[in-house]
Protein backbone atom coordinates (compact mmCIF):
# COMPACT_ATOMS: atom_id res chain seq x y z
CA UNK A 1 0.00 0.00 0.00
CA UNK A 2 2.83 2.36 0.84
CA UNK A 3 4.48 1.92 -2.55
CA UNK A 4 1.16 2.55 -4.32
CA UNK A 5 0.94 5.90 -2.52
CA UNK A 6 4.54 6.69 -3.48
CA UNK A 7 3.76 5.73 -7.09
CA UNK A 8 0.73 8.04 -7.13
CA UNK A 9 2.86 10.86 -5.71
CA UNK A 10 5.23 10.36 -8.65
CA UNK A 11 2.29 10.60 -11.04
CA UNK A 12 0.97 13.72 -9.38
CA UNK A 13 4.36 15.43 -9.35
CA UNK A 14 4.42 15.20 -13.13
CA UNK A 15 0.77 16.13 -13.63
CA UNK A 16 1.53 19.51 -12.06
CA UNK A 17 3.27 20.37 -15.35
CA UNK A 18 0.27 19.61 -17.58
CA UNK A 19 -0.28 23.27 -18.56
CA UNK A 20 3.38 24.03 -19.33
CA UNK A 21 3.98 24.35 -23.07
CA UNK A 22 7.62 23.23 -22.96
CA UNK A 23 8.28 19.74 -24.28
CA UNK A 24 10.88 18.97 -21.61
CA UNK A 25 9.22 20.44 -18.50
CA UNK A 26 7.07 17.37 -17.88
CA UNK A 27 10.18 15.19 -17.60
CA UNK A 28 11.87 17.31 -14.89
CA UNK A 29 10.38 15.37 -11.91
CA UNK A 30 11.27 12.03 -13.51
CA UNK A 31 14.85 13.20 -14.10
CA UNK A 32 15.22 14.51 -10.55
CA UNK A 33 13.85 11.30 -9.03
CA UNK A 34 16.03 9.21 -11.37
CA UNK A 35 19.17 11.04 -10.24
CA UNK A 36 18.10 10.57 -6.60
CA UNK A 37 17.58 6.85 -7.26
CA UNK A 38 21.02 6.48 -8.83
CA UNK A 39 22.68 8.39 -5.98
CA UNK A 40 20.92 6.35 -3.31
CA UNK A 41 21.70 3.07 -5.10
CA UNK A 42 25.34 4.07 -5.51
CA UNK A 43 25.61 5.03 -1.86
CA UNK A 44 24.09 1.73 -0.76
CA UNK A 45 26.39 -0.23 -3.08
CA UNK A 46 29.72 1.53 -2.67
CA UNK A 47 29.44 3.02 0.83
CA UNK A 48 27.40 0.47 2.77
CA UNK A 49 26.23 1.37 6.24
CA UNK A 50 26.73 -1.01 9.15
CA UNK A 51 24.32 -3.90 9.62
CA UNK A 52 20.59 -3.03 9.62
CA UNK A 53 21.09 0.47 8.20
CA UNK A 54 21.74 -1.15 4.82
CA UNK A 55 18.13 -2.35 4.86
CA UNK A 56 16.96 1.23 5.33
CA UNK A 57 19.09 2.37 2.40
CA UNK A 58 17.62 -0.37 0.22
CA UNK A 59 14.10 0.70 1.20
CA UNK A 60 14.94 4.32 0.29
CA UNK A 61 16.27 3.05 -3.04
CA UNK A 62 13.00 1.20 -3.64
CA UNK A 63 10.98 4.31 -2.72
CA UNK A 64 12.94 6.52 -5.12
CA UNK A 65 12.68 3.86 -7.83
CA UNK A 66 8.91 3.61 -7.41
CA UNK A 67 8.43 7.37 -7.49
CA UNK A 68 10.66 7.55 -10.59
CA UNK A 69 8.50 4.98 -12.37
CA UNK A 70 5.40 6.97 -11.40
CA UNK A 71 6.95 10.19 -12.70
CA UNK A 72 7.93 8.57 -16.00
CA UNK A 73 4.44 7.17 -16.52
CA UNK A 74 2.98 10.55 -15.52
CA UNK A 75 5.26 12.24 -18.05
CA UNK A 76 3.98 9.89 -20.73
CA UNK A 77 0.40 10.66 -19.76
CA UNK A 78 1.03 14.41 -19.94
CA UNK A 79 2.87 13.99 -23.26
CA UNK A 80 0.01 12.09 -24.91
CA UNK A 81 -2.61 14.34 -23.29
CA UNK A 82 -0.99 17.47 -24.74
CA UNK A 83 -0.45 15.75 -28.09
CA UNK A 84 -4.13 14.76 -28.26
CA UNK A 85 -5.21 18.32 -27.38
CA UNK A 86 -2.99 19.78 -30.10
CA UNK A 87 -4.54 17.51 -32.75
CA UNK A 88 -8.03 18.94 -32.17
Amino acid sequence: MFFVIVFVLGLLSTLLFIKVKSKWAKWIPAFIFFVATILMGGKAKFFPAPEMEVLGEIVYFMIFGTITIGAVIGGGIVHFWNKRKSLK
